[in-house]
């Protein structure tokens, strides 16, 4: 606690003493919006006190003098200044409005295929900056959208940045992740990484969730939904900010934040680097890194502008992917990892995150005249790292069947093991060796790089019509690996390339540190898509229909499997959808929607080479998407309400189990599943009461149910990748998991004694099933659906201070997730007896705090 009191020592002494008895108050807002600004640093110029506005733009100031003028200053926002004079001891100014400063927000969601909320014909919600930076804390990203009916996120094992969503009971490779218009989901199987983007949290301006399809026409991998993420642009007004976050469990943050402002050259250009580290929540999820983000821009002439981002977060952290037991959480306790053991004094984690994916983009927006804008981007994604691995010789048992008392991983034995290992082993040459290692660990090693341009038309066809339609071509190069990393006591390890489709072919198989073993391939892919969207607007009606196609070219190269001829032949999927959407607003404040969509969506690269060879899937199908989505509005000033409804189809999924995870021993199998049918459907609410400018209270609910709704087959692959059998699958029915089916939430924002700040968050989730096994539904009589997670409900308190510091804003935030320490399971897998006993899983974490200062200058 040493350290919450040197916070509110710097909070206390960086405000100025107050000594008089007159006092200033007003409001502050947006001149175009007519909407309240928070923290906007007010000072007075000849008496040199100052305050700053609270959450509804409200402020008071002390003065000793009877006139002067007031300085309002606030990023974002140009400069104003109000003269008063005093009458009587208190002086109540008329609002005072500032003019945002223009920044390239709009160009980018021409790209990005952002909406206003309350004008278009799907489901929004949209995440502001303060929210992301005051609230996110060190949390993964997909935790700022848990009042968001629909959306449902966990921890997926609890190392920094480790998490799963799900919007509407479809995963997030079923979810189109956008940053600044550009696709960030992975290429090869739509997997998003949020510890690659733990600089998001500084850097964001705003985050749209567009629910179903949407209309942002390069998502073309959105089912469930879109998330469209608007970086901060280079803010033209001077200034910067530093802050500083710890948490309860020993993690810390430094971030520094510069803006240069408006140069003579025209250059606006805005940094943000930022440093953390620390222990981690979890066992063993020791963290390390640093993220980076620098944009630039500048207006050449009223035509042309151009802007330029670079961001990255070069990153390494412990990971726990092992679900666990009640037994096992029961004994051990909520923070319990059985990934990692102790060697020679030190952790030594079998399950590791290491990686550094920037991200360049570089945009120009031509005006070409009043109604044509064309908005292109060329970006640049590569990325560098992997995580750690096992191996064990022939059949061995893997490094975790070895345990100690404690539960932990037991390495002195498995290097007592290696070192003392003396049975011969016979090579393909002819020798015979000894004194190899049973078990070493790798690095599964994942490079990549992924050029693209993206162009966008937009025209203003007449009053009424609006045509927008682009080109986006892609090029994708991936390079897997497996290096060895450590021989743990053991002299060498023998490769005997037993499951390689050439077999050993007169290849070394003595393999010491820095050798690749096992995985050596590539993944090229080119993608190209066409869009097209035509968007009808009238006092109260705006409709769009749009209709985009893609196709991909899918090329495999492998260098363990083969010797000669390493490529595969390049396989072609096209893929189309057709979307359309229309609202109308019967009456003021009242509006309906209605939205639907037809798409054929390519198969993932992982699926079309599900061999894990060069042998493609040839009888593989297009996955078929049918939805239908309405809904209603109301909103006044007091009062918003929306209310949705939806119906998705789901034809021909693929899935593949225990993916870019460690099995825990060497008899379990992962299985890949074509044909799979699913049904989505369900009802969201949301309503919003604001009955006091410092009040604001808020409401969720969701029922929904998703099912699977067929029997399939599987093909069962074992730890080498290799397939070794093919079983049914009996599914029909089953609840999807990973996702709660019934919400209830409720969150309050006030503004207490006109001094702090004050949101709390309560949310119920039920109806939350274990994933199920595919390996271990192949009893035509079990129908039994999956073991059924318990309900559980949580609350988070955010509570915000804002005080003047040296004229300029500050902030002091504490925020306390998981108010009651309530310990409840997040997301798990389905056992043999579909019941808590073999349920394999992860649990919350428990009660924890975070403490955060931020000050601008």
């Amino acid at each position: 606690m040493k350290f919450v009191a040197v916070l509110w020592s710097v909070v206390i002494f960086s405000v100025h003493p107050v000594c008089s008895q007159s006092v200033i108050s007003g409001r502050v807002l947006d001149e175009f919006s007519q909407q309240p600004i928070e923290s906007v640093n007010i000072s007075d110029i000849k008496s040199a006190t100052g305050t700053v506005t609270d959450s509804e733009g409200h402020f008071t100031l002390n003065t000793t003098v009877n006139s002067g003028t007031l300085e309002f200053t606030a990023v974002g926002y140009e400069k104003n200044t109000v003269k008063y004079t005093i009458t009587g001891n208190q002086t109540r100014l008329n609002e005072i409005y500032l003019k945002p400063v223009i920044i390239p927000l709009d160009e980018i969601t021409i790209t990005a295929g952002m909406v206003k909320e309350d004008v278009e014909s799907v489901a929004v919600s949209t995440i502001s900056a303060r929210t992301i930076r005051n609230e996110l804390g060190d949390r993964p990203l997909p935790f700022v959208f848990t009042t968001i009916p629909g959306i449902y996120t966990y921890r997926n094992g609890g190392g920094s940045g480790d998490a799963e969503l799900s919007i509407r009971g479809f995963n997030q490779e079923n979810v189109g992740v956008l940053l600044n218009g550009v696709p960030i989901n992975g290429v090869e199987n739509g997997l998003v990484y949020w510890s690659n983007w733990l600089g998001l949290s500084n850097t964001a301006a705003e985050i749209q969730i567009q629910k179903g399809p949407g209309v942002a026409n390069t998502a073309f991998n959105a089912v469930g939904g879109t998330i469209n993420i608007v970086t901060e642009p280079a803010l033209k007004e001077k200034g910067g900010a530093i802050m500083y976050q710890v948490t309860s469990y020993g993690n810390h943050k430094i971030t520094l934040g510069l803006n240069s402002g408006l140069l003579k050259n025209g250059w606006s250009i805005s940094f943000m680097g930022s440093f953390m580290y620390g222990p981690g929540y979890i066992d063993a999820t020791y963290v390390r890194g640093m993220s980076y983000f620098l944009a630039m821009s500048k207006q050449f002439n009223e035509r042309n502008k151009i802007t330029l981002t670079l961001m990255g977060a070069p990153q390494r952290h412990g990971q726990r992917t092992l679900r666990l037991s009640e037994t096992e959480n029961r004994i051990f306790g909520n923070r319990f990892n059985k990934d990692w053991g102790s060697l020679n004094g030190e952790i030594n984690n079998a399950s590791e995150n290491f990686y550094h994916r920037p991200f360049l983009g570089l945009s120009h927006y031509l005006t070409i005249d009043s109604g044509r804008t064309l908005a292109t981007t060329l970006y640049f994604i590569a990325g560098t790292g992997g995580g750690k691995w096992s191996e064990s010789f022939n059949y061995a048992p893997s490094i975790f069947e070895y345990r100690n008392a404690s539960g932990q991983i037991d390495w002195p034995t498995i290097v007592n093991n290696n070192a003392n290992s003396s049975e011969p082993y016979l090579l393909a040459s002819g020798d015979t060796v000894v004194g190899y290692s049973l078990n070493v660990q790798t690095n599964f090693l994942a490079s990549h790089i992924q050029p693209g341009i993206i162009s966008t038309y937009k025209q203003q066809i007449n009053p009424k019509l609006k045509l927008v339609t682009g080109l986006h071509y892609r090029y994708f190069n991936s390079f897997l690996r497996e290096e060895i990393s450590d021989l743990l006591g053991g002299n060498f390890f023998v490769e005997d390339y037993s499951w390689a489709v050439d077999g050993v072919a007169g290849r070394h198989q003595i393999k010491s540190v820095g050798d690749i073993i096992k995985v050596n391939n590539n993944s090229i892919i080119h993608f190209l898509s066409a869009y097209a969207q035509l968007i009808y607007e009238r006092r109260t009606i705006k409709s769009f229909v749009s209709v985009s196609g893609n196709n991909n070219w899918y090329l495999r190269q492998d260098r363990y499997n083969y010797i000669s001829d390493i490529n595969s032949e390049t396989i072609i999927r096209p893929g189309y959808d057709l979307r359309a959407g229309i609202s109308f607003e019967p009456a003021l404040g009242h509006t309906l929607y209605m939205n639907g969509a037809w798409i054929s969506r390519a198969p993932y690269f992982k699926f079309v080479f599900g061999n894990f060879t060069n042998v493609p899937v040839y009888n593989l199908q297009n996955e078929n998407i049918t939805t239908l989505e309405g809904g209603y509005s109301f909103e006044v000033p007091v009062w918003t309400i929306q209310l949705n409804g939806f119906y998705t189809r789901w034809g021909n999924v693929s899935l593949l189990s225990d993916e870019y995870v460690q099995l825990a021993d060497n008899r379990q199998s992962r299985a890949m599943i074509h044909g799979l049918d699913a049904l989505h459907r369900g009802l969201e609410a949301e309503i919003t009461f604001r009955p006091d400018p410092r009040v604001r209270l808020g409401a969720f609910g969701l029922l929904a149910d998703y099912r699977w709704k067929n029997d399939v087959t599987a093909t069962l692959f074992n730890n080498d990748n290799i397939a070794v059998d093919t079983v049914n699958v009996f599914a029909e029915n089953l609840f999807v998991g990973g996702s709660a089916q019934q919400q209830v939430g409720l969150y309050g924002n006030f503004r207490i004694l006109n001094f702090f700040n004050l949101r709390t968050e309560w949310f119920f989730n039920d109806k939350i099933y274990a994933s199920f096994n595919p390996s271990q539904r192949n009893d035509p009589d079990d129908r039994s659906q999956p073991y059924r997670i318990p309900s559980y409900t949580n609350i988070n308190l955010f509570l915000g201070i804002p005080f003047p510091f040296f004229n300029n804003a500050g902030l002091f935030q504490v925020n306390v997730y998981n108010l009651t320490g309530a310990n409840y399971i997040e997301w798990g897998e389905d056992g043999t007896t579909h019941d808590l006993d073999s349920f394999r899983g992860f649990w919350t974490f428990g009660r924890n705090l975070e403490f955060l200062i931020r000050l601008n200058f």
